[in-house]
Protein backbone atom coordinates (compact mmCIF):
# COMPACT_ATOMS: atom_id res chain seq x y z
CA UNK A 1 0.00 0.00 0.00
CA UNK A 2 2.34 3.03 -1.28
CA UNK A 3 1.12 6.04 -2.42
CA UNK A 4 3.68 7.01 -5.64
CA UNK A 5 4.26 10.49 -4.09
CA UNK A 6 5.28 9.44 -0.90
CA UNK A 7 6.44 6.00 -0.49
CA UNK A 8 5.89 4.26 2.32
CA UNK A 9 3.35 6.86 4.29
CA UNK A 10 0.15 5.13 3.61
CA UNK A 11 2.15 1.70 5.62
CA UNK A 12 4.11 3.45 8.28
CA UNK A 13 0.63 5.68 9.00
CA UNK A 14 -1.39 2.57 9.53
CA UNK A 15 0.81 1.13 11.54
CA UNK A 16 0.78 4.05 13.89
CA UNK A 17 -2.87 4.09 13.96
CA UNK A 18 -2.52 0.53 14.93
CA UNK A 19 -0.05 1.13 17.74
CA UNK A 20 -2.61 4.18 19.00
CA UNK A 21 -5.60 2.48 19.05
CA UNK A 22 -4.30 -0.72 20.13
CA UNK A 23 -2.56 1.41 23.10
CA UNK A 24 -6.06 1.99 24.09
CA UNK A 25 -7.62 -1.32 23.59
CA UNK A 26 -5.66 -3.11 26.25
CA UNK A 27 -5.99 -0.24 28.22
CA UNK A 28 -10.06 -0.76 28.26
CA UNK A 29 -9.41 -4.62 28.14
CA UNK A 30 -7.72 -4.36 31.48
CA UNK A 31 -10.09 -1.28 32.97
CA UNK A 32 -13.49 -2.76 31.80
CA UNK A 33 -13.99 -5.48 34.32
CA UNK A 34 -12.92 -3.33 37.51
CA UNK A 35 -14.84 -0.51 36.27
CA UNK A 36 -18.48 -3.03 35.92
CA UNK A 37 -17.46 -4.20 39.70
CA UNK A 38 -17.37 -0.89 41.12
CA UNK A 39 -20.13 0.84 39.12
CA UNK A 40 -22.72 -2.16 39.30
CA UNK A 41 -24.67 -3.82 36.41
CA UNK A 42 -27.20 -0.82 36.34
CA UNK A 43 -24.85 1.92 36.43
CA UNK A 44 -22.62 0.49 33.75
CA UNK A 45 -25.55 0.48 31.69
CA UNK A 46 -26.35 4.47 32.17
CA UNK A 47 -22.48 4.77 31.45
CA UNK A 48 -23.17 2.94 27.87
CA UNK A 49 -26.27 5.13 27.47
CA UNK A 50 -24.38 8.16 27.77
CA UNK A 51 -21.84 7.49 25.71
CA UNK A 52 -24.44 6.94 22.79
CA UNK A 53 -26.12 10.11 23.46
CA UNK A 54 -23.20 11.54 22.70
CA UNK A 55 -22.22 9.93 20.07
CA UNK A 56 -25.74 10.06 18.08
CA UNK A 57 -25.80 13.95 18.25
CA UNK A 58 -22.44 14.09 16.26
CA UNK A 59 -24.59 14.54 13.13
CA UNK A 60 -24.61 18.30 13.87
CA UNK A 61 -21.02 18.09 12.59
CA UNK A 62 -22.62 17.75 9.20
CA UNK A 63 -19.87 15.83 7.77
CA UNK A 64 -18.27 18.91 7.15
CA UNK A 65 -15.32 17.66 9.62
CA UNK A 66 -14.95 14.96 6.85
CA UNK A 67 -14.99 17.20 3.88
CA UNK A 68 -12.39 19.23 5.93
CA UNK A 69 -10.21 16.75 5.73
CA UNK A 70 -10.42 16.20 2.09
CA UNK A 71 -10.16 19.60 1.30
CA UNK A 72 -7.20 20.75 3.69
CA UNK A 73 -5.45 17.53 2.08
CA UNK A 74 -5.97 18.61 -1.27
CA UNK A 75 -4.92 22.21 -0.60
CA UNK A 76 -1.51 21.35 1.11
CA UNK A 77 -0.86 19.20 -2.07
CA UNK A 78 -1.22 22.05 -4.41
CA UNK A 79 0.54 24.21 -1.55
CA UNK A 80 -2.04 26.48 -1.57
CA UNK A 81 -2.10 28.01 2.22
CA UNK A 82 -4.73 30.13 1.33
CA UNK A 83 -7.38 27.49 0.83
CA UNK A 84 -6.08 25.45 3.68
CA UNK A 85 -6.77 28.98 5.84
CA UNK A 86 -10.09 29.40 4.69
CA UNK A 87 -11.15 25.58 4.66
CA UNK A 88 -10.31 25.51 8.29
CA UNK A 89 -11.27 28.45 9.90
CA UNK A 90 -14.56 27.66 8.16
CA UNK A 91 -14.61 24.12 9.36
CA UNK A 92 -13.53 25.31 13.28
CA UNK A 93 -16.25 27.82 12.88
CA UNK A 94 -19.17 25.68 11.97
CA UNK A 95 -18.03 23.00 14.91
CA UNK A 96 -18.34 25.37 17.20
CA UNK A 97 -21.43 26.59 16.37
CA UNK A 98 -23.01 23.14 16.27
CA UNK A 99 -21.25 22.11 19.30
CA UNK A 100 -22.55 24.77 21.05
CA UNK A 101 -26.37 23.57 20.02
CA UNK A 102 -25.45 20.28 20.90
CA UNK A 103 -24.41 21.25 24.22
CA UNK A 104 -27.61 22.82 24.79
CA UNK A 105 -29.98 20.19 23.27
CA UNK A 106 -28.23 17.89 25.02
CA UNK A 107 -28.68 19.65 28.07
CA UNK A 108 -32.47 20.47 27.82
CA UNK A 109 -33.21 16.97 26.78
CA UNK A 110 -31.65 14.83 29.37
CA UNK A 111 -34.96 14.54 31.75
CA UNK A 112 -37.00 13.59 28.64
CA UNK A 113 -34.61 11.36 26.80
CA UNK A 114 -33.73 9.28 30.68
CA UNK A 115 -37.55 9.21 31.49
CA UNK A 116 -39.16 8.34 28.22
CA UNK A 117 -36.42 6.72 26.40
CA UNK A 118 -34.31 4.59 29.02
CA UNK A 119 -35.67 2.13 31.03
CA UNK A 120 -33.72 2.81 33.84
CA UNK A 121 -34.05 2.70 37.59
CA UNK A 122 -35.91 5.20 39.48
CA UNK A 123 -32.65 5.19 42.32
CA UNK A 124 -30.44 6.04 38.97
CA UNK A 125 -32.67 8.30 37.57
CA UNK A 126 -30.50 11.82 39.08
CA UNK A 127 -27.47 10.55 38.42
CA UNK A 128 -28.08 9.60 34.79
CA UNK A 129 -29.72 12.99 33.93
CA UNK A 130 -26.58 14.74 35.55
CA UNK A 131 -23.93 12.38 33.65
CA UNK A 132 -26.07 13.28 30.54
CA UNK A 133 -25.54 17.25 30.94
CA UNK A 134 -21.77 16.84 32.34
CA UNK A 135 -21.39 14.61 28.69
CA UNK A 136 -23.04 17.81 27.12
CA UNK A 137 -19.92 19.61 28.00
CA UNK A 138 -17.87 17.43 26.81
CA UNK A 139 -19.64 16.89 23.33
CA UNK A 140 -18.82 20.58 22.75
CA UNK A 141 -15.35 19.79 23.31
CA UNK A 142 -15.49 16.94 21.28
CA UNK A 143 -16.44 18.89 18.10
CA UNK A 144 -14.09 21.72 18.20
CA UNK A 145 -11.07 18.99 18.44
CA UNK A 146 -12.61 17.15 15.63
CA UNK A 147 -11.29 19.81 13.34
CA UNK A 148 -8.06 20.21 15.00
CA UNK A 149 -7.76 16.32 14.75
CA UNK A 150 -8.79 16.45 10.91
CA UNK A 151 -6.60 19.16 9.79
CA UNK A 152 -3.19 17.08 11.56
CA UNK A 153 -4.56 13.96 9.55
CA UNK A 154 -4.78 16.02 6.17
CA UNK A 155 -1.30 16.78 7.05
CA UNK A 156 -0.27 13.20 7.63
CA UNK A 157 0.90 13.50 11.04
CA UNK A 158 -0.81 10.29 12.22
CA UNK A 159 2.18 9.88 14.64
CA UNK A 160 1.14 12.87 16.43
CA UNK A 161 -2.48 12.46 16.09
CA UNK A 162 -2.20 8.81 17.73
CA UNK A 163 0.16 10.48 20.44
CA UNK A 164 -2.17 12.77 21.38
CA UNK A 165 -4.88 10.53 21.47
CA UNK A 166 -2.60 8.01 23.18
CA UNK A 167 -2.18 10.68 26.23
CA UNK A 168 -5.75 11.49 26.41
CA UNK A 169 -7.15 8.33 26.63
CA UNK A 170 -4.57 7.20 29.26
CA UNK A 171 -5.28 9.71 31.58
CA UNK A 172 -9.31 9.51 31.12
CA UNK A 173 -9.03 5.38 32.12
CA UNK A 174 -6.36 6.08 34.56
CA UNK A 175 -8.70 8.79 36.09
CA UNK A 176 -11.88 6.60 36.07
CA UNK A 177 -10.09 3.75 37.88
CA UNK A 178 -8.51 5.93 40.55
CA UNK A 179 -11.68 7.49 41.29
CA UNK A 180 -13.61 4.79 41.47
CA UNK A 181 -11.03 2.94 43.83
CA UNK A 182 -11.05 6.17 45.85
CA UNK A 183 -15.07 5.49 46.38
CA UNK A 184 -16.40 7.83 44.18
CA UNK A 185 -19.16 7.49 41.70
CA UNK A 186 -20.25 7.40 38.02
CA UNK A 187 -20.96 11.53 37.86
CA UNK A 188 -17.34 12.28 39.31
CA UNK A 189 -15.57 9.83 36.19
CA UNK A 190 -17.57 11.77 33.88
CA UNK A 191 -16.53 14.58 34.68
CA UNK A 192 -12.92 13.90 34.88
CA UNK A 193 -12.97 12.55 31.80
CA UNK A 194 -14.21 16.24 30.08
CA UNK A 195 -11.30 18.01 32.71
CA UNK A 196 -9.04 15.91 30.81
CA UNK A 197 -10.58 16.46 27.04
CA UNK A 198 -10.13 20.07 27.57
CA UNK A 199 -6.60 19.73 28.66
CA UNK A 200 -6.49 17.92 25.05
CA UNK A 201 -7.84 20.71 23.43
CA UNK A 202 -4.85 23.16 24.57
CA UNK A 203 -2.55 20.26 23.41
CA UNK A 204 -4.38 19.89 19.56
CA UNK A 205 -4.69 23.48 19.38
CA UNK A 206 -1.16 24.03 19.92
CA UNK A 207 0.15 21.62 17.44
CA UNK A 208 -1.98 22.77 14.91
CA UNK A 209 -0.47 26.04 15.59
CA UNK A 210 2.66 24.56 15.10
CA UNK A 211 1.92 22.50 11.63
CA UNK A 212 0.17 25.18 10.23
CA UNK A 213 2.00 28.85 11.07
CA UNK A 214 -0.07 30.51 8.33
CA UNK A 215 -3.42 30.14 9.55
CA UNK A 216 -3.61 32.96 11.20
CA UNK A 217 -6.83 34.74 12.89
CA UNK A 218 -10.11 33.00 12.62
CA UNK A 219 -12.60 34.28 9.36
CA UNK A 220 -15.49 32.47 7.30
CA UNK A 221 -15.47 32.19 3.80
CA UNK A 222 -19.11 31.53 2.43
CA UNK A 223 -17.21 29.77 -0.40
CA UNK A 224 -15.57 27.31 1.51
CA UNK A 225 -18.63 26.32 3.43
CA UNK A 226 -20.73 25.52 0.43
CA UNK A 227 -17.81 23.60 -0.38
CA UNK A 228 -18.31 21.45 2.64
CA UNK A 229 -21.84 21.48 3.12
CA UNK A 230 -21.55 20.12 -0.90
CA UNK A 231 -19.40 17.25 -0.11
CA UNK A 232 -20.80 16.84 4.15
CA UNK A 233 -24.28 16.80 3.28
CA UNK A 234 -24.70 13.37 2.37
CA UNK A 235 -22.11 12.24 5.19
CA UNK A 236 -24.82 14.24 7.17
CA UNK A 237 -27.54 11.19 6.11
CA UNK A 238 -24.88 9.03 7.39
CA UNK A 239 -24.15 10.93 10.52
CA UNK A 240 -27.72 11.32 11.48
CA UNK A 241 -28.37 7.68 10.29
CA UNK A 242 -25.56 5.90 11.02
CA UNK A 243 -25.82 6.39 14.75
CA UNK A 244 -29.08 4.90 14.77
CA UNK A 245 -28.10 1.94 12.69
CA UNK A 246 -25.33 1.75 15.54
CA UNK A 247 -26.40 1.41 18.57
CA UNK A 248 -30.87 1.51 18.49
CA UNK A 249 -30.44 -2.52 19.41
CA UNK A 250 -29.45 -1.18 22.44
CA UNK A 251 -32.14 1.41 23.04
CA UNK A 252 -34.57 -1.49 22.16
CA UNK A 253 -33.32 -3.54 24.61
CA UNK A 254 -33.16 -1.36 27.45
CA UNK A 255 -37.39 -0.88 26.26
CA UNK A 256 -38.12 -4.04 25.86
CA UNK A 257 -35.87 -5.74 28.53
CA UNK A 258 -33.85 -3.88 31.36
CA UNK A 259 -30.60 -1.63 31.93
CA UNK A 260 -28.95 -4.87 33.17
CA UNK A 261 -29.51 -6.69 29.88
CA UNK A 262 -28.09 -4.07 28.13
CA UNK A 263 -24.80 -4.30 30.12
CA UNK A 264 -24.99 -8.14 29.32
CA UNK A 265 -24.59 -7.04 25.45
CA UNK A 266 -22.49 -4.01 25.72
CA UNK A 267 -19.46 -5.88 27.52
CA UNK A 268 -19.11 -8.57 24.21
CA UNK A 269 -20.15 -5.60 21.66
CA UNK A 270 -17.70 -3.24 23.22
CA UNK A 271 -14.90 -5.86 23.23
CA UNK A 272 -15.72 -6.86 19.17
CA UNK A 273 -16.20 -2.85 18.79
CA UNK A 274 -12.48 -2.40 20.27
CA UNK A 275 -11.38 -4.47 17.63
CA UNK A 276 -12.35 -2.27 14.97
CA UNK A 277 -8.69 -0.74 16.02
CA UNK A 278 -7.89 -2.53 12.60
CA UNK A 279 -10.49 -1.22 10.32
CA UNK A 280 -10.36 2.06 11.56
CA UNK A 281 -6.64 2.49 11.60
CA UNK A 282 -6.83 1.34 7.79
CA UNK A 283 -9.55 4.15 6.90
CA UNK A 284 -8.54 7.00 8.32
CA UNK A 285 -5.08 6.67 6.21
CA UNK A 286 -7.09 5.53 3.37
CA UNK A 287 -9.35 8.41 3.02
CA UNK A 288 -6.80 10.71 1.97
CA UNK A 289 -4.72 8.42 -0.36
CA UNK A 290 -8.01 7.57 -2.44
CA UNK A 291 -8.75 11.30 -2.48
CA UNK A 292 -5.01 12.12 -3.92
CA UNK A 293 -5.41 9.28 -6.30
CA UNK A 294 -8.61 10.31 -7.37
CA UNK A 295 -7.25 13.87 -8.20
CA UNK A 296 -4.45 12.72 -10.35
CA UNK A 297 -7.28 9.61 -12.27
CA UNK A 298 -5.13 6.83 -10.93
CA UNK A 299 -7.56 4.34 -11.20
CA UNK A 300 -5.52 1.52 -11.34
CA UNK A 301 -3.84 2.47 -8.36
CA UNK A 302 -7.15 2.64 -6.75
CA UNK A 303 -8.32 -0.61 -7.46
CA UNK A 304 -5.00 -2.16 -6.39
CA UNK A 305 -4.95 -0.55 -2.86
CA UNK A 306 -8.74 -1.10 -2.86
CA UNK A 307 -8.20 -4.78 -3.20
CA UNK A 308 -4.93 -5.12 -0.95
CA UNK A 309 -6.45 -3.31 1.77
CA UNK A 310 -9.92 -5.72 1.89
CA UNK A 311 -7.12 -8.33 1.77
CA UNK A 312 -4.93 -7.23 4.61
CA UNK A 313 -7.65 -6.20 6.79
CA UNK A 314 -9.62 -9.19 6.83
CA UNK A 315 -6.89 -11.63 7.08
CA UNK A 316 -5.11 -9.09 10.17
CA UNK A 317 -8.88 -8.86 11.85
CA UNK A 318 -9.00 -12.76 11.95
CA UNK A 319 -5.98 -12.70 14.34
CA UNK A 320 -7.82 -12.04 17.23
CA UNK A 321 -10.92 -12.92 16.18
CA UNK A 322 -10.62 -16.75 15.71
CA UNK A 323 -9.41 -16.86 19.72
CA UNK A 324 -12.97 -15.46 20.72
CA UNK A 325 -14.88 -17.05 18.33
CA UNK A 326 -13.64 -20.43 19.83
CA UNK A 327 -12.93 -19.54 23.30
CA UNK A 328 -15.19 -16.52 23.79
CA UNK A 329 -16.92 -18.12 26.95
CA UNK A 330 -13.73 -18.96 29.24
CA UNK A 331 -12.47 -16.15 28.40
CA UNK A 332 -15.36 -13.87 29.20
CA UNK A 333 -15.71 -16.23 32.48
CA UNK A 334 -12.27 -15.10 33.51
CA UNK A 335 -12.36 -11.69 32.11
CA UNK A 336 -15.79 -10.12 33.73
CA UNK A 337 -17.24 -13.59 35.82
CA UNK A 338 -18.65 -16.49 35.39
CA UNK A 339 -22.66 -14.78 35.28
CA UNK A 340 -21.40 -12.74 32.43
CA UNK A 341 -20.45 -15.46 30.30
CA UNK A 342 -23.12 -17.71 30.95
CA UNK A 343 -25.19 -14.69 29.06
CA UNK A 344 -23.04 -13.18 26.88
CA UNK A 345 -20.89 -16.04 25.69
CA UNK A 346 -23.54 -16.82 22.22
CA UNK A 347 -23.90 -12.98 21.76
CA UNK A 348 -19.87 -12.68 21.36
CA UNK A 349 -19.52 -15.61 18.55
CA UNK A 350 -22.51 -13.51 16.66
CA UNK A 351 -21.37 -10.35 17.02
CA UNK A 352 -17.34 -11.63 16.13
CA UNK A 353 -18.56 -13.11 12.99
CA UNK A 354 -20.56 -9.79 12.65
CA UNK A 355 -17.59 -7.52 12.94
CA UNK A 356 -15.99 -9.78 10.62
CA UNK A 357 -18.03 -8.72 7.95
CA UNK A 358 -18.59 -5.13 8.91
CA UNK A 359 -14.42 -4.74 9.01
CA UNK A 360 -14.67 -5.78 5.04
CA UNK A 361 -16.86 -3.04 4.30
CA UNK A 362 -14.44 0.15 5.33
CA UNK A 363 -12.23 0.28 2.21
CA UNK A 364 -15.08 -0.04 0.04
CA UNK A 365 -17.20 3.13 2.11
CA UNK A 366 -13.55 4.49 2.27
CA UNK A 367 -13.40 4.48 -1.87
CA UNK A 368 -16.65 5.79 -2.26
CA UNK A 369 -15.82 8.91 -0.13
CA UNK A 370 -12.14 9.32 -1.55
CA UNK A 371 -13.80 9.62 -5.20
CA UNK A 372 -16.19 11.88 -4.32
CA UNK A 373 -19.56 10.10 -3.55
CA UNK A 374 -20.50 10.12 -0.53
CA UNK A 375 -24.13 10.09 -1.22
CA UNK A 376 -23.94 6.08 -1.99
CA UNK A 377 -22.97 5.31 1.32
CA UNK A 378 -25.89 7.56 3.04
CA UNK A 379 -28.47 6.21 0.57
CA UNK A 380 -27.50 2.48 1.36
CA UNK A 381 -28.07 3.75 5.04
CA UNK A 382 -31.44 4.71 4.84
CA UNK A 383 -32.59 1.97 2.68
CA UNK A 384 -30.80 -0.95 5.83
CA UNK A 385 -32.75 1.37 7.78
CA UNK A 386 -35.91 0.17 6.19
CA UNK A 387 -35.24 -3.28 7.35
CA UNK A 388 -33.08 -3.24 10.50
CA UNK A 389 -35.48 -1.55 12.74
CA UNK A 390 -38.55 -3.64 12.44
CA UNK A 391 -35.78 -6.79 12.37
CA UNK A 392 -34.60 -5.93 15.33
CA UNK A 393 -37.33 -4.80 17.46
CA UNK A 394 -39.07 -8.09 16.25
CA UNK A 395 -35.49 -10.47 17.01
CA UNK A 396 -35.27 -8.90 20.49
CA UNK A 397 -38.47 -8.84 21.63
CA UNK A 398 -38.72 -12.67 20.82
CA UNK A 399 -34.52 -13.36 21.19
CA UNK A 400 -33.42 -11.11 23.66
CA UNK A 401 -30.14 -10.41 23.69
CA UNK A 402 -29.23 -12.86 21.15
CA UNK A 403 -32.10 -11.07 18.77
CA UNK A 404 -30.23 -8.16 19.02
CA UNK A 405 -26.92 -9.69 18.30
CA UNK A 406 -28.45 -11.27 15.01
CA UNK A 407 -30.39 -8.44 14.01
CA UNK A 408 -26.67 -6.39 13.99
CA UNK A 409 -25.02 -9.43 12.14
CA UNK A 410 -28.02 -8.80 9.21
CA UNK A 411 -27.02 -5.66 9.15
CA UNK A 412 -23.77 -5.23 8.46
CA UNK A 413 -24.02 -8.03 5.97
CA UNK A 414 -26.72 -6.11 4.28
CA UNK A 415 -23.86 -2.82 4.28
CA UNK A 416 -21.18 -4.98 3.35
CA UNK A 417 -22.20 -6.50 0.09
CA UNK A 418 -23.84 -2.74 -0.88
CA UNK A 419 -21.05 -0.58 -0.58
CA UNK A 420 -18.76 -3.22 -2.49
CA UNK A 421 -20.95 -3.51 -5.00
CA UNK A 422 -21.11 0.04 -5.69
CA UNK A 423 -17.24 0.66 -4.80
CA UNK A 424 -16.65 -2.39 -7.76
CA UNK A 425 -19.10 -0.49 -10.13
CA UNK A 426 -17.48 3.08 -9.71
CA UNK A 427 -13.87 1.27 -10.58
CA UNK A 428 -15.37 -0.62 -13.52
CA UNK A 429 -14.38 -4.03 -11.63
CA UNK A 430 -15.88 -6.91 -12.21
CA UNK A 431 -17.29 -8.40 -8.63
CA UNK A 432 -16.55 -11.95 -9.55
CA UNK A 433 -12.66 -11.54 -10.78
CA UNK A 434 -12.69 -9.06 -7.62
CA UNK A 435 -14.18 -11.71 -5.19
CA UNK A 436 -11.83 -14.70 -6.64
CA UNK A 437 -8.88 -12.75 -6.15
CA UNK A 438 -10.04 -11.95 -2.82
CA UNK A 439 -10.70 -15.76 -2.21
CA UNK A 440 -7.52 -17.45 -3.90
CA UNK A 441 -5.38 -15.36 -1.87
CA UNK A 442 -7.50 -15.29 1.41
CA UNK A 443 -9.22 -18.51 2.13
CA UNK A 444 -6.32 -20.92 2.63
CA UNK A 445 -4.54 -19.13 5.51
CA UNK A 446 -8.12 -18.41 6.89
CA UNK A 447 -9.06 -22.53 6.88
CA UNK A 448 -5.77 -23.12 8.26
CA UNK A 449 -5.90 -20.62 11.17
CA UNK A 450 -9.48 -22.20 11.75
CA UNK A 451 -8.45 -25.61 11.60
CA UNK A 452 -5.44 -25.01 14.43
CA UNK A 453 -8.01 -23.48 16.35
CA UNK A 454 -10.86 -26.64 15.85
CA UNK A 455 -7.71 -29.07 16.64
CA UNK A 456 -7.58 -27.21 19.50
CA UNK A 457 -10.64 -27.00 21.51
CA UNK A 458 -11.70 -30.53 20.36
CA UNK A 459 -8.88 -31.48 23.26
CA UNK A 460 -11.18 -29.31 25.15
CA UNK A 461 -8.18 -28.56 27.86
CA UNK A 462 -8.83 -25.14 30.71
CA UNK A 463 -8.34 -21.94 28.76
CA UNK A 464 -5.04 -21.36 31.18
CA UNK A 465 -4.30 -24.79 30.43
CA UNK A 466 -0.23 -24.48 30.21
CA UNK A 467 -0.94 -26.90 26.93
CA UNK A 468 -3.88 -24.91 25.53
CA UNK A 469 -2.06 -21.40 25.77
CA UNK A 470 0.79 -22.69 24.29
CA UNK A 471 -1.67 -24.05 21.71
CA UNK A 472 -2.98 -20.70 21.20
CA UNK A 473 0.36 -18.90 21.02
CA UNK A 474 1.41 -21.54 18.69
CA UNK A 475 -1.65 -21.02 16.56
CA UNK A 476 -1.33 -17.05 16.14
CA UNK A 477 2.34 -17.74 14.96
CA UNK A 478 1.72 -19.92 11.96
CA UNK A 479 -0.85 -18.12 10.95
CA UNK A 480 0.98 -14.84 10.88
CA UNK A 481 3.87 -16.77 9.65
CA UNK A 482 1.51 -17.80 6.61
CA UNK A 483 0.68 -14.27 6.04
CA UNK A 484 4.17 -12.81 6.06
CA UNK A 485 5.29 -15.49 3.56
CA UNK A 486 2.64 -16.14 1.33
CA UNK A 487 0.19 -13.36 1.52
CA UNK A 488 2.13 -10.01 1.65
CA UNK A 489 4.49 -9.02 -1.47
CA UNK A 490 7.66 -8.22 -1.30
CA UNK A 491 7.18 -4.44 -1.24
CA UNK A 492 4.56 -4.77 1.76
CA UNK A 493 7.44 -7.17 3.34
CA UNK A 494 10.27 -4.62 3.09
CA UNK A 495 8.38 -1.46 3.98
CA UNK A 496 7.75 -3.08 7.35
CA UNK A 497 11.60 -4.50 7.41
CA UNK A 498 12.23 -0.62 7.33
CA UNK A 499 9.63 0.68 9.49
CA UNK A 500 11.42 -1.62 12.42
CA UNK A 501 15.32 -0.24 11.41
CA UNK A 502 13.69 3.11 11.74
CA UNK A 503 12.23 2.67 15.26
Amino acid sequence: MTDHRNPKTITENVVWNFLGQGWLFVLAFLATPFIIHRLGVDLYGIYVLFAIVIDYFSFLQFGVGIAAVKYVAESLARGDEEGTRKTFWTGMITHVAMGILGMLLISACSEVLVDGLFNVPPDARETAITVLRIGSIGFLISMIIGVAAGAIRAAGRFDLLNGLAILVGTLQLGAAVILLHQGFRLKEVVLSNVIIQFAGLVLYGYYVARIFPFLGRPRWDGNAFRELIRFGSFVTVSGIVGPILTNVEKLFITSLRSVSALAYYAVPFSLMNRLSVLPSSFSAVLFPAFSALQGSNNVAAIRDLYLRSTLYLLLLYSAPLMFFLFFGGPFLSLWVGADFAEKSAGVLVILGIAGLVNAAAYPASTVLQGMGKPQWPALFHLAEMVVYLPAGYLLIGEYGITGAAASWLLRVFMDTVLLHGAALHLLEESPWKWCVDLSSRGLPPLVIYALLFFTLKSFGWNLLNPLNLTGIITAITVYLLVLWRWVLDRGMRGQFVAILHRS
